[in-house]
């Protein structure tokens, strides 16, 4: 045994990760060759596309805050993930930042376009059937710390932090996506409204698709996208769209009041979701007129009520019971000096609260009360007493609130309203408009990856355009983890069997997470035979591995073989 170690130099292990998927992925979809034609190549030994691809793998590999890259590379083969000749030397800090500074001249949102465009081409999302293009659309903010002082050309501001971070200033991302994968993105001021936002990514999302894709596409937003001045857009335009219909508008209250007195009209959608505690909706359609033009309104009644509208109940009811018991008080305090007039004090008490979630008893008292004498003093004993009137109260009674009115307020909460241009229901359904709608989870479900493990800070961003840079890299990170999930996805529609996930979890959709965390153990090992080291992959320890490597059509090569340097 001794003598066959001894044909062998020293070992070196290196733990790769889904590194290699991740690089492979990159080269199939020929992304650096795209961000090299679109960015003057610098006279450097690593082009800028090269640099962004260690940036995405970087970023897909470790998945947290980004700093250090260079001591990431050291502790990996680099030249099998970025090509031969390419050492962790070459990815300081200042290389890498000047790549940010490359992208960011270059045009930003142009490159996330023609990249995005190649790849939904690539993998023949966008079909040449007749088929609606739901084009989900979206935003989400990024705290950011650090002091960057000249912000001339790009800004970094306070805003409504949807990272519930109001204490810190913040980027705005904006995405839309197409069956989950990323179609059109934007890198905005911390302070930039939803409002605005939806105004200025249409007229980006127009320049950048075809005539073909324009006339079919969908913009799936929602209730930030309903202002004048964005349906006039879309009118103008000609850009389908469905969204959700403010709260605050009274046409909204109009619509639910209308569908509520049509109790027998309701049309049953069921549920929408797989799961079994999934909500079931029920659905009625209208034509109304807004700011001069008619749309279709479909009201949605859903079975469920999010947790926030469960907070808002219990603060509903406390109000409305402190409310009516300090009203209650004050009604039971006033004296009338005949029934008529309490009577009346009475219906119209009942009529000011006829609307509350607590149940009230209110009834007419009288009491006979004796006059006070005329005269002060101790009366004589021949004094008759002092006559005696009935006057009259009005008692009320706050009662506990019904489960029947409860869950009423529950079933009207849940009550929403879609707004869509779209008025001929035989090309789409108003069950499909809700569908649509409801979909918009794809790009929130999205944020999740692009926002949980990073904090954007100054590492190498001194400057507010690199940190809009490095957000359109995070952008690309994203877009390309969607892909990964979408091929294993779309792969395992035509499996029997489902995929083992890490905690002895089965699952036919995995989601991209699932898929790293299972190639993270992943190892190389280089041994010394003679004067020439060799790469030997590790036997992966879960068979479900090379599974994986299947359906992306790769196989443990990926982790021996470096690729040639563009």
């Amino acid at each position: 045994m001794r003598e066959a170690f001894q044909l062998f130099g020293p070992v070196r292990s290196y733990v790769m990760g889904p590194a290699p998927v991740l690089a492979r992925l990159i080269d199939e979809l020929k992304w650096v060759e795209i961000i090299d034609e679109f960015v003057p190549r610098p006279d450097s030994k690593l082009s800028i596309g090269l640099r962004t691809k260690a940036l995405l793998v970087h970023i897909g590999t470790n998945r947290e805050a980004l700093y250090r890259v260079e001591e990431f590379y050291a502790q990996r083969d680099v030249e099998v993930l970025l090509g031969n000749g390419v050492s962790a030397d070459d990815l300081h800090d200042d290389a890498l930042a000047r790549a940010l500074d490359a992208l960011y001249d270059a045009g930003l949102e142009a490159l996330y376009a023609r990249i995005a465009l190649h790849t939904l081409r690539r993998l023949r999302v966008l079909s040449d059937s007749n088929e609606l293009i739901p084009i989900h659309a979206d935003t989400t903010s990024l705290s950011v710390t650090g002091e960057y002082l000249d912000q001339t050309a790009f800004r970094i501001d306070r805003g409504f932090s949807k990272n519930h971070r109001p204490d810190l200033k913040q980027i705005v991302f904006g995405l839309c996506t197409v069956h989950g994968l990323g179609l059109c993105a934007n890198v905005n001021p911390g302070n930039l409204d939803d409002h605005t936002w939806n105004f200025e990514n249409i007229q980006q999302l127009l320049s950048q698709l075809d005539e073909e894709t324009r006339k079919r596409s969908v913009y799936v937003a929602d209730a930030a996208l309903v202002t004048k001045d964005n349906l006039e857009l879309l009118a103008e335009e000609d850009i389908h769209f469905i969204s959700r219909l403010p709260g605050t508008y009274k046409l909204s209250e109009d619509l639910k009041r209308a569908a509520w007195e049509k109790e027998n009209s309701w049309k049953e959608v069921g549920r929408l979701a797989e799961a079994e505690d999934s909500a079931h909706y029920r659905i009625q359609a209208f034509c109304r007129t807004l700011y001069g033009r008619t749309y279709r309104f479909v009201v949605v009644r859903s079975s469920s009520l999010d947790t926030r509208k469960e907070r808002k109940l219990e603060e509903v009811l406390k109000r409305e019971k402190a409310a009516l018991e300090k009203a209650a008080k004050a009604m039971n305090q006033n004296v009338y000096s005949c029934e008529q007039d309490a009577q009346m004090a009475m219906q119209t008490f009942m009529h000011e609260h006829r609307a509350t979630l607590h149940p009230i008893s209110a009834r007419i008292c009288a009491e006979q009360v004796q006059e006070k004498r005329a005269r002060r003093g101790r009366p004589r004993k021949d004094d008759p007493p002092p006559p005696v009137h009935t006057q009259y109260r009005v008692e009320v009674e706050i009662l506990p609130p019904s489960e029947e009115r409860v869950q009423q307020w529950r079933e009207k909460e849940a009550t929403f309203v879609l707004i869509t241009d779209i008025r001929d229901d035989q090309r789409v359904s108003d069950e499909q408009i809700l569908r649509l709608y409801k979909e918009q989870h794809e790009v929130e479900a999205r944020f999740r990856y692009l926002k949980s493990p990073y904090h954007v800070g100054p590492i190498y961003l001194h400057k507010p355009t690199r940190v809009k840079a490095f957000g359109f890299v995070m952008l690309l990170s994203l877009l390309l983890y969607s892909v990964l999930e979408y091929l294993i996805r779309e792969k395992m529609k035509r499996e029997t069997e489902p995929l083992m996930l890490p905690g002895k979890r089965k699952s036919f959709r995995p989601t991209g997470l699932a898929i790293l965390e299972m190639l993270d153990g992943m190892t190389t090992v280089h041994m010394q035979v003679g004067d020439t080291w060799q790469r030997v992959p590790a036997t992966p320890h879960n068979p479900q591995i090379m599974r994986v490597l299947k359906l992306l059509n790769m196989d443990l090569s990926i982790y021996t073989e470096a690729e040639k340097t563009a």
